[in-house]
């Protein structure tokens, strides 16, 4: 690992003209990462080495010079990878002690620095604080050969149960056409569109209308937006494959005693702020609210003063024959 030299990255500057506060740099043979921990712990890019593809979205943007705190995500840097905690849309808690406490979009953790930055022998952990909620949020990225860890563990403060909606909110590039596998659960909801709209509507894997599969993002319709969710936990990996670039990165999704996990996709050909991208993300949800989580009883649980712990894995490596 080491910290990033003094030129700013080459998509983002600062609104005055000044390099902002640097992005450490994890990196071996396989993978390299952009960390930036007082950007609420966001990771910019994923190279991958074996092409030098970003495998992360990435658009000219200024970097944030402040906090952010509950401001809409549309309105930031929201390029790559950000963790969406303890929801991913703007709602409110329901239940004892925080009935009625708003979450701000796209969760408080994007928003605010970190409350500390580790590096480790080779990666990074990054810790948050709630200021709403009485948690600690923790992440230890690491770097395994052509794998990157992603461990999990959140802390209730508070003597009550918690409930949360997390997200690995990866906003993936799109520059070369991909395909999305996906092992175990077929069985999706079409939650809304590039508008917002709330569809709600129950669907096979991957056809979500007539010719539109999801599975080959590149081939949908033009300046539209899908989100859709698994409505059974995640059974097994998922794989994007990038066919031109003959190379996939491998998801998959841990745990030991819970929380159960979900996928959630998002594809945007435009219809958002007309960029391409895409996020195949595990998420403690079966929506992008809290509330609506609890309702359905799909939101992730701490007991009272209790810990939750769970791992990501993105393997990178040569795509399957077949």
């Amino acid at each position: 690992m080491r910290y990033g030299d003094c030129t700013p990255h080459p998509d983002a500057v600062c609104a005055s003209g000044a390099i902002a506060m640097l992005p450490v740099i994890i990196e071996n043979d396989a993978l390299q990462m952009e960390v930036w921990p007082h950007i609420g712990g966001k990771v910019s890019s994923v190279i991958d080495k074996a092409d030098g593809y970003n495998l992360l979205f990435n658009y000219p943007a200024e970097i944030p010079e402040s906090s952010q705190y509950d401001i809409s995500f549309a309105k930031s840097w929201y390029a790559g990878w950000d963790e969406c905690f303890p929801a991913v849309a703007h709602s409110r808690y329901i239940g004892h002690p925080y009935d009625g406490i708003a979450v701000p979009d796209h969760g408080e953790l994007w928003g605010i620095p970190t409350t500390a930055a580790i590096p480790t022998r080779s990666g990074i952990t990054t810790v948050w604080h709630g200021l709403r909620f009485g948690y600690q949020f923790m992440r230890k990225l690491s770097l395994d050969g052509s794998t990157i860890v992603a461990d999990y563990a959140v802390t209730n403060y508070a003597p009550f149960e918690f409930r949360f909606v997390w997200a690995l909110h990866a906003l993936m590039s799109m520059e070369a056409p991909t395909e999305l596998k996906l092992g175990g659960t077929t069985a999706f909801r079409f939650d809304h569109d590039a508008d917002g709209t709330d569809i709600q509507k129950q669907f096979v894997w991957p056809m979500v209308a007539q010719d539109q599969d999801l599975s080959h993002p590149a081939a949908l319709p033009e300046r539209k937006a899908w989100k859709v969710f698994s409505t059974e936990p995640v059974s097994g990996p998922a794989v994007v494959v990038y066919p031109s670039r003959r190379r996939q990165v491998t998801i998959e999704y841990a745990t030991a005693q819970g929380p159960a996990a979900y996928w959630g996709i998002w594809i945007n050909t435009g219809g958002s702020h007309r960029h391409r991208h895409f996020t195949l993300e595990p998420t403690t949800g079966r929506y992008d609210e809290i509330d609506r989580c609890i309702r359905d009883r799909s939101a992730g649980v701490v007991a009272p003063s209790g810990r939750a712990e769970w791992t990501v894995k993105w393997s990178v490596g040569p795509a399957e024959e077949g």
